[in-house]
């Protein structure tokens, strides 16, 4: 790609040196009829020839196939004119896919945009009254920039214009901004004694709204006396002396030069031309072309002055142009766009070629998108429609091994739905570490294999106006763990214990501690030695039922916390019931029994009972785990007893070892 300006002297060049076709009939639309390609562009007049010999089209009896620019894959451009080719009708349709509605021709910038916009929200063209024409256009020729806030259109340079004024005889050949003002707003009808009979472009041409923004204007401060012709037809405008009307220098070179279509040689014959220009901050007046070796080229200073010199665009969806996106189209990025080491089909060598027999100059942005660059962002071009952005989704983050899930809910509906989902991870100097584009109807999307550190992820909705507000998480990534806990059926009264692993990930060795819990209650918690491992004891008085464990590991700088459950059954203690009785007693006495029942850790409570077979001598109650009961009078002879200790919420019931009294 050349980076400097073509100068009117190579143009002059290219013009003379009879690589172009002069004087042959015009031809426009994909050509042969019924021709279809895949990038589909509708809009400006004042670009469109030149679109079509990009295209590889014939132009006014001049096949360009041999440059025609197309995509990687192959996919080629197709550019509709304005009017229809060879009639000039404005109300003749259009039909760009197989199979496709047949619609109405977008005439001019403005309504190319319009068309843009209406194929991607599936409105209908050019009102109610059209039909729907979604994704039948892809992008639209501009000769200005936007007229609307927002982000959903790219705005990409290709070249540059510049905006005259052709005029009709010679008291008209120099003009002034202020002159022009007046002429324009009706205030001003006389010039040089010449009767001034000013025109201009119909509405939604490109042309009209810069010519009349460079002048101090707008539509609601035009004279309403000022009537509408075709943009860059001259025959039809100037028809009459003090005839004048914005033009578009390029289209003026490329018609007079023959290599356009003729809508101007006539009135230029009859002596239309295009006036000199006083530019703001220069004493004289600067005339838009040069005629070199019998051909008209630009004139740079006039080219590149900020009031009447403006770049020409293609209009493109922004998230096509977006390899991040999941609305990404390769072929129109290779067409159009001119970023780092990727050059835009249409900023080749040969299209330049192309771009500078039409009379435009070529610049070392072409193709740029960014807006530093001469691009310019736009929002969609449809009067009435909700041109807000989608809310934040809800966000919820899911810290995994070196990773992080990210899953988020829809946000409130707008006017336009939801589309697409931008999720982005920065690290914590806030360098971005990976972008992802999901689709409208995905609520979840998980980073991996990531290096341990702080980072920041956001999700943020984005429906045709753009991208919403984002949704933020900020956290550190480690490595999972994974706990592991052994307990075994414990007796009341005795240390249970609870033998926990966390196992190592990644040769990293868990260290910190790890709790055990029952709900809410915390019982116990231990260090991890060297091994991953500890032991925690709990309290020997847990209540005689089966615990539902939580056992936790905290993490530490690199790894994760973990959890796992564990069953802990604390059974009944085992007594041991020992009684002390007299062997011998006279049956006039009462003999005393001692009984005592002892357990590990605990010191039973509750009930003793003396029988002899199936009768109760003596009943009592423990006090410190012993008894001291007295019998009744026994008769004489030998009687074998035991002792029933009838256990407790803690302790089991058990009985004593047979005992005997004899009674004498």
């Amino acid at each position: 790609m050349r980076r400097t300006r073509c100068t009117a002297a190579m143009v002059a060049a290219a013009v003379v040196s009879g690589t172009l076709a002069l004087a042959s009939p015009a031809s426009a639309d994909p050509t042969p009829a019924g021709t279809f390609r895949k990038l589909v562009g509708v809009g400006s007049d004042t670009t469109q020839d030149m679109l079509n010999a990009l295209a590889g089209d014939t132009v006014n009896g001049n096949s360009y196939a041999g440059t025609a620019v197309k995509a990687a894959s192959g996919a080629g451009v197709a550019s509709y004119d304005a009017i229809e080719p060879g009639t000039g009708s404005t109300t003749s349709n259009i039909q760009t896919r197989t199979g496709g509605p047949s619609f109405l021709r977008p005439n001019g910038s403005g309504k190319g945009r319009l068309a843009l916009s209406m194929s991607l929200t599936g409105d209908k063209f050019p009102d109610s009254s059209g039909v729907s024409i979604k994704g039948q256009v892809d992008f639209a020729r501009s000769s200005s920039g936007p007229s609307t806030s927002g982000t959903a259109f790219t705005y990409i340079p290709f070249a540059r214009d510049a905006v005259g004024v052709a005029v009709r005889g010679s008291a008209l050949n120099t003009l002034t901004v202020d002159q022009l003002h007046d002429i324009y707003s009706g205030s001003l009808t006389v010039v040089n004694g010449q009767t001034v009979h000013p025109k201009i472009p119909q509405s939604g041409s490109g042309t009209r709204k810069f010519f009349l923004g460079a002048i101090g204007l707008t539509d609601a401060t035009l004279s309403p006396n000022v009537p509408t012709v075709q943009e860059n037809q001259a025959d039809g405008a100037l028809n009459e002396d003090g005839a004048l009307v914005p033009f578009s220098v390029g289209s003026w070179i490329a018609q007079n030069n023959g290599i356009s279509p003729d809508f101007s040689t006539t009135a230029a014959a009859a002596g239309a031309h295009l006036a000199a220009v006083q530019l703001p901050g220069d004493t004289g007046a600067t005339t838009p072309v040069a005629t070199v070796n019998g051909k008209l080229a630009p004139v740079g200073a006039y080219y590149e002055n900020a009031t009447f010199g403006r770049d020409v665009y293609n209009v493109v969806p922004t998230r096509a142009i977006d390899p991040t996106s999941v609305f990404f189209d390769k072929d129109l990025y290779d067409v159009f766009v001119t970023s780092g080491t990727h050059e835009a089909g249409l900023a080749s060598e040969g299209a330049e070629g192309v771009i500078a027999k039409f009379g435009f100059v070529n610049e070392s942005y072409n193709g740029s998108v960014n807006p530093a660059k001469h691009a310019k962002l736009g929002g969609l071009e449809e009067s009435g429609i909700d041109t807000s952005t989608p809310a934040a989704p809800a966000l919820k983050a899911t810290r995994g091994d070196a990773s992080v899930k990210l899953s988020w809910t829809a946000p409130a509906a707008t006017g336009l739905p939801v589309t697409d989902y931008r999720v982005t991870l920065t690290g914590s100097d806030g360098a971005v570490v990976a972008v992802k584009d999901v689709s409208a109807g995905t609520r979840s999307y998980t980073f991996s294999g990531l290096a341990l550190g702080t980072y920041t992820a956001t999700v943020s909705a984005a429906n045709l106006n753009g991208s919403g507000p984002a949704a933020s998480w900020t956290g550190i990534i480690k490595y999972t763990t994974t706990t592991k806990a052994t307990t075994a059926t414990t007796a009341y009264g005795k240390t249970p214990k609870v033998a926990v692993t966390v196992a190592d990930t990644h040769g990293v060795v868990p260290t910190g501690t790890v709790t055990v819990k029952e709900g809410t209650t915390t019982l116990g918690t231990g260090t991890l030695d060297s091994t991953g491992k500890a032991t925690i004891s709990l309290s020997s008085h847990l209540k005689v039922a089966t615990h539902a464990l939580t056992v936790s590991y905290g993490g530490n700088g690199k790894l994760l916390t973990s959890h796992t459950s564990a069953g802990l059954t604390i059974t009944k203690a085992t007594p041991t019931v020992t009684v002390t009785a007299p062997s011998t007693i006279s049956h006039t006495s009462q003999a005393k029994v001692t009984i005592k029942v002892s357990a590990t850790g605990t010191t039973p409570t509750g009930t003793v009972r003396i029988y002899e077979g199936s009768v109760v001598r003596a009943t009592g109650t423990l006090s410190g785990g012993v008894l001291t009961l007295t019998l009744p009078k026994l008769s004489v002879g030998t009687h074998t007893m035991h002792a029933w200790y009838l256990g407790s919420s803690t302790v089991n019931s058990k009985n004593s070892a047979n005992f005997t009294i004899k009674s004498t």
